[in-house]
């Protein structure tokens, strides 16, 4: 009688009803080079891998997707940092979440949401967050458009290409009256390193009322002395009012060479900064940093 009464209790509280639940919501895909060309859930439900200088191993080509990778794995085995590989390409879309997979390889970037910049946004209510991403030759993850949430990622080892070196790259439409907003946030980037060029663990194209927040930043490389390694640069207009604050930037004896430089308009304070050059470079400090 009293195994009776328990099989009904976890059927109410719908315990026994999970993996039906998933198989129904969730559609799975197991192959690379995998095109996603309608709204959905769609799961990724083996490690994918690669070796290729060009095309993406994910493109998701509509509106209204989520992408769980369950913590399986998008690899490349290309070893040319002059490819353009992506692991997983978004362009021009709205509505979209990509959680919990792993990239990591030869790619030109692990994560890569893409919009001309030049025209109005196209990608907009995109969410990034729980993926780890490492090995890319160039950005680790860059997201174009406004409404985008870059939250709770790890990055690491980024970098190799004739070029600079971004952990995270963010930029909005150049349209006047466009917004560009975003929220990266809780991220963590390490060991982002450029033979040649600057180095950028985040790095922002005219952000706006953006907030960059609890990030923990080290290793940050530049090997040659006429560049500049950064924790975070915002590249943003004399009116952006960003506000850049809780980022742990720890350098290295290599860099970086700032911890935080944004427009004199954005807001950068109660990060803690050691071990760089310069704390904030222009940046509204006066809140003070630790």
């Amino acid at each position: 009688m009293h195994k009776f009464l328990l099989v009904l209790a976890l059927a109410a509280s719908g315990l026994g009803f999970a993996p039906r639940a998933h198989a129904v919501e969730c559609t799975e895909f197991t192959s690379p080079n995998t095109n996603i060309v309608a709204g959905g859930h769609y799961c990724l439900a083996n490690n994918l891998a690669v070796n290729s200088t060009s095309g993406a191993v994910v493109s998701l080509n509509a509106d209204d997707i989520e992408l769980d990778c369950h913590g399986y794995s998008i690899t490349n085995a290309s070893t040319n940092p002059a490819g353009n590989a992506y692991g997983i390409y978004i362009n021009n879309r709205r509505h979209v979440r990509v959680h919990d997979c792993h990239v990591s390889g030869g790619f030109a970037a692990g994560i890569y949401a893409y919009q001309d910049n030049g025209l109005a946004n196209q990608n907009s209510d995109i969410e990034i967050r729980d993926n780890s991403v490492s090995g890319a030759y160039w950005y680790g993850i860059l997201a174009y458009g406004t409404g985008i949430t870059i939250r709770g990622n790890r990055i690491h080892d980024i970098g190799g290409r004739a070029s600079f070196a971004m952990g995270i790259r963010i930029g909005g439409s150049l349209v006047s009256g466009e917004p560009r907003f975003f929220v990266v946030d809780g991220n963590v980037v390490s060991g982002v390193d450029s033979p040649g060029n600057n180095a950028y663990a985040i790095y922002g194209n005219n952000p706006d009322g953006s907030v960059i927040t609890n990030n923990a930043i080290y290793g940050t490389l530049v090997h040659n002395g006429s560049y500049d390694g950064y924790g975070v640069y915002l590249f943003a207009s004399a009116s952006s009012r960003n506000r850049i604050t809780g980022n742990t930037i720890t350098g290295t004896s290599f860099g970086p060479d700032f911890g935080v430089y944004g427009a004199a308009s954005d807001s950068c304070f109660d990060n803690l900064i050691r071990n760089v050059s310069t704390q904030t470079g222009t940046c509204d400090a006066t809140h003070g940093n630790f």
